[in-house]
């Protein structure tokens, strides 16, 4: 039998096959590397396509914009305030990719800043219109230069993309040298890996992959970043992301757990990533 390779560190042999079943015409998997603790799946829009997915996806849904962009608001200024101080100039480019409602690109623009979303679901689409915000369905369709970006924001979009690598090279290829990306970047990688070495169920739950086909650990992102030509990475404690009180919670034992255990088994949910487009900027040393 051909071992699996992991989607993240190309590694056989630690690769646990953690749910293979129907879900209406297809067969859904998902895997779990014990190397670098990255989990993944098979697309959940397969039997569609992603555009007409997203479209239908509920938060994406114009009833929800102001729910999510209030969540989300004071984490965002927290980016202005890290892009402003890195980047004093007047002339300056952010891009937003995956920019759903265009809550990021509100905030930028209403600080001077240039700014262009890129966004393939219709229904988001069309609130950015209404919100007179740029926008493009591909970084390529962008009319944007190579290497003329600043920053570059990824909220709660790399877990969505069936080849991270292949688009964070993208991604940096549109960079200034002293550019820089900004994640904020669901981790549960090995939490899920925990869960299913020890037989709990809760690890092949929709609870905790929703729409994602990766679940990122920090090792995983590390390399991932790194294969990308990304340098000087960062992970960051969240904060500004508004949560339920049980959600906040959880995300709290979790995280207490990895700082009394040294991260070793890497259970926070969430975290920010900064990341540099080249090595030894002088600016990252306030992130």
């Amino acid at each position: 039998m051909t071992e699996i390779m992991c989607s993240m560190c190309k590694k056989t042999g630690h690769v646990r096959v953690l749910v293979s079943k129907p879900k209406g015409h297809e067969i859904i998997s998902m895997w779990s590397c014990g190397h670098c603790r990255h989990a993944w799946r098979s697309e959940p829009w397969r039997i569609s396509d992603p555009i007409k997915f997203f479209g239908y996806a509920q938060y994406t849904q114009p009833e929800n914009v102001e729910r999510i962009s209030a969540a989300k608001k004071k984490l965002f200024q927290r980016f202005l305030q890290w892009a402003n101080k890195a980047n004093p100039q007047t002339s300056r480019l952010m891009v937003d990719f995956g920019c759903s409602y265009g809550t990021v690109l509100q905030i930028f623009k209403e600080h001077n800043w240039q700014v262009m979303g890129v966004e393939i679901s219709p229904t988001a689409q069309k609130t950015l219109d209404e919100r007179n915000l740029p926008w493009a369905s591909s970084l390529e369709g962008s009319c944007l230069l190579k290497q003329s970006v600043d920053v570059v924001i990824m909220s709660d979009c790399i877990c969505y993309l069936p080849d991270p690598l292949k688009t964070l090279h993208l991604v940096r290829s549109y960079m200034k040298s002293d550019g820089f990306l900004l994640l904020r970047q669901p981790t549960r990688g090995g939490l899920v890996h925990t869960l299913s070495k020890l037989g709990i169920k809760k690890a092949l739950s929709d609870d905790l992959w929703l729409d994602h086909v990766h679940l990122f650990s920090r090792k995983s992102t590390m390399l991932v970043l790194n294969q990308a030509g990304f340098s000087n990475v960062k992970f960051i404690k969240e904060k500004g992301y508004k949560r339920s009180i049980k959600g906040e919670l959880i995300h709290r034992i979790l995280r207490a757990v990895d700082y009394v255990t040294l991260g070793t088994y890497d259970l926070t949910p969430s975290w920010i990533v900064i990341a540099s487009a080249t090595e030894n900027l002088k600016h990252m040393h306030q992130f």
